[in-house]
């Protein structure tokens, strides 16, 4: 089954947890300590695969690194979590499903792109001796990977897009132009998801799609177009494929109208019209037709899929506007903004403050150990946090109580 919009999560490995631990030596207190350091989250990683023609080649939906490893007594540090490499097809499109923003448009064979980094290694209690604290009781905690949600979107990658009807005969067109075997049958809608196959023109090679019938109302949701219309945007040329026996010109007015709808950009993209199914006409009818279109502003040629009248003259055609025109740019979405919690501090009672800061309480609840210990070394990183200014800007004075993390502290400034 063709899929080409697709939500995953992806979440980076934790880190190792510090060790807390101490060496037996002689004259040395506590016998020194040697706790190592935890290992660092393995991240996920996007690569984008040639091999891969369809998101639903994606088999799960969640998607988390290998986590990094403890640390260990005598300065045994944790080995670091291996990286997650998710394959996904070429012209993969990365958004982050919070925030809309783009993160990475995959067009190139093996092109990779970071998504969720892994969490950094705990320190241990080695890490954190000084010569008045000889003996530290305490270690950190890794810290969690970063966790995303991503929606993947396809849009194939091809020089020219076969455009039209159901049943315009585009999927038999793709077949004689190229050695691709789409489904094709006497039927609309044999074409359910996009097809690609390759033109050869010489020594000159090039891409063709076909992509499903678009039908009138398509840009706002009607049949299959919309779903697909997509793909077109990375065309660097069109080509609608009229059914000769059917009214063409009406048709051609509106599959553009169609194609405009979905982006008015595209009808500056250059395009070609393939009056097909001309076997079944007369030559006066056939030329009747020609002239009608040819108001239209657009060259068009006739040919017929079936017995292969025009094809070769097609292939030059379409080779000439390819080699031309340039590789499309696709616009970029304006990001959501997502601010980061503020530190709140506020007197709940005489004397007694809380504090509410995501960022400062992770960092409190990593400690390892003695937390009394730990907070000579924390007081430098929570000030440099605003944690101090904020007290003092309340009114907190010494002495006073501070509510943070589920745990009382007692208010010492500098």
């Amino acid at each position: 089954m063709f899929r080409d919009v697709l939500e995953i999560t992806v979440q980076g490995g934790r880190g190792g947890d510090g060790a807390i631990s101490f060496r037996r030596e002689k004259f040395v207190p506590k016998g020194g300590p040697d706790g190592g350091d935890g290992g660092r989250g393995g991240s996920v990683y996007l690569k984008a695969r040639g091999s891969v023609d369809s998101l639903a080649e994606l088999s799960k939906r969640a998607y988390r690194a290998e986590d990094g490893e403890h640390g260990r007594g005598s300065g045994q540090h944790g080995r670091a979590g291996r990286d997650l490499v998710v394959e996904v097809p070429l012209g993969t499109r990365v958004f982050d499903a919070e925030t809309g923003a783009l993160l990475a448009d995959l067009t190139r064979e093996g092109e990779v792109v970071l998504v969720a980094r892994g969490g950094a290694g705990g320190e241990g209690n080695a890490r954190f001796v000084t010569p008045v604290r000889q003996a530290p009781r305490f270690a950190f905690a890794g810290e969690p990977g970063e966790r995303r949600r991503l929606r993947l979107e396809l849009m194939l990658i091809a020089d020219v897009g076969l455009v039209g009807y159901p049943n315009a005969g585009k999927s038999s067109l793709l077949a004689a132009l190229t050695h691709a075997h789409p489904k094709v049958a006497p039927y609309p809608f044999t074409t359910l998801s996009p097809n690609l196959g390759v033109v050869e023109v010489g020594l000159q090679r090039f891409t063709l799609a076909d992509l499903p019938g678009i039908i009138e109302g398509a840009s706002q949701g009607k049949g299959l177009g919309l779903e697909f219309l997509r793909h077109i945007a990375r065309t660097r040329v069109l080509l609608y494929v009229l059914d000769a026996t059917e009214d063409p010109l009406s048709a051609l007015r509106t599959l553009r109208r169609e194609v405009g709808a979905y982006d008015p950009g595209l009808l500056a993209r250059p395009s070609l019209v393939a009056l097909n199914k001309v076997d079944l006409l007369g030559e006066e009818e056939v030329q009747a037709r020609l002239a009608r279109l040819g108001g239209e502003g657009l060259p068009v040629l006739a040919v017929s899929a079936l017995t292969g009248e025009g094809l070769p003259e097609l292939k030059e055609a379409l080779w000439s506007l390819v080699e031309k025109a340039p590789r499309p740019s696709l616009p970029v979405p304006a990001p959501k903004t997502v601010e980061e919690a503020p530190l709140e501090v506020e007197e709940v009672e005489e004397g007694v403050y809380q504090v509410r800061a995501p960022q400062v309480e992770a960092l409190i609840g990593r400690v390892k150990g003695e937390l009394a210990e730990a907070m000579a070394y924390l007081e430098e990183r929570l000030k440099r946090m605003g944690l101090e200014a904020a007290l003092r800007a309340k009114g907190a004075r010494a002495g006073d109580t501070v509510l943070l993390a589920g745990r009382e502290f007692e208010y010492v400034p500098d």
